[in-house]
């Protein structure tokens, strides 16, 4: 049997040997830290900001050219009116039309918001790393899509994604959407009917109310913007 006094001395050379290794993987683990914190600054630099389309009023524009993907995106974000106190309201309700266009391909994706959405960034496709082999799952929610104008058609209740921001994100069709028809279909629509009614289908405790986006200036900066053509 060992004396406590034997068992303190064991401890403490133990304590003794690992100290340089601790010592290394607190300094490892700061140099990591910083470094992320760094990269983080660094995009945030980096990333495009919005801008105002001149003369429309609540339609924003994001554009550039992702460096990973080499994805030339271009974002048009429609808002409602802010609310009489601007500086203190949250982000009101959005419509954003998304184009992309790669080597000469051309894609379309919507997004929506029913308010409360600050992020306005471009999120390029996922890439499986050694990290994050899987792309991340989000929720599908079903939304009542209704355009309105000289008629109301009648609505498509269409799968929308509930992404991390709590922005809703149309699942265009691939493997796991639950949509057969992608926005370019539904731009006939929209371009003869260009209100567009957004609520959920199902209803429920919580969940806000239906939004209504005038899009005809979505639609007229489209006109003026190549990587938004068929």
């Amino acid at each position: 049997m060992y004396s406590k006094t034997h068992l303190k001395n064991a401890i403490r050379l133990a304590e003794l040997a690992l100290a340089p290794f601790l010592l290394i993987s607190a300094a490892l683990s700061a140099q990591t830290t910083s470094q992320t914190v760094d990269a983080i600054e660094h995009f945030e630099q980096d990333a495009p900001i919005p801008q105002p389309v001149p003369g429309v009023p609540n339609l924003m524009r994001l554009e550039g050219i992702d460096a990973e993907s080499g994805i030339h995106y271009v974002r048009l974000l429609l808002s409602l009116p802010a609310g009489a106190d601007a500086s203190t309201a949250a982000p009101p309700p959005r419509f954003t039309i998304e184009c992309q266009e790669n080597n000469g391909k051309r894609d379309l994706w919507w997004f929506a918001s029913f308010g409360g959405v600050t992020d306005s960034a471009f999120v390029p496709p996922f890439h499986a790393t050694k990290k994050m082999p899987n792309a991340p799952k989000y929720p599908n929610v079903n939304i009542k899509m209704t355009f309105e104008g000289y008629i109301k058609w009648k609505p498509f209740i269409k799968g929308w994604a509930v992404l991390r921001s709590g922005e809703l994100k149309y699942q265009n069709p691939g493997m796991g959407s639950p949509n057969m028809e992608s926005p370019r279909y539904f731009m006939q629509y929209l371009n003869s009917l260009p209100g567009l009614r957004l609520s959920y289908a199902k209803p429920a405790g919580g969940n806000p109310p239906e939004v209504f986006f005038q899009a005809q200036p979505i639609l007229d900066e489209m006109k003026k913007t190549p990587a938004c053509g068929p």
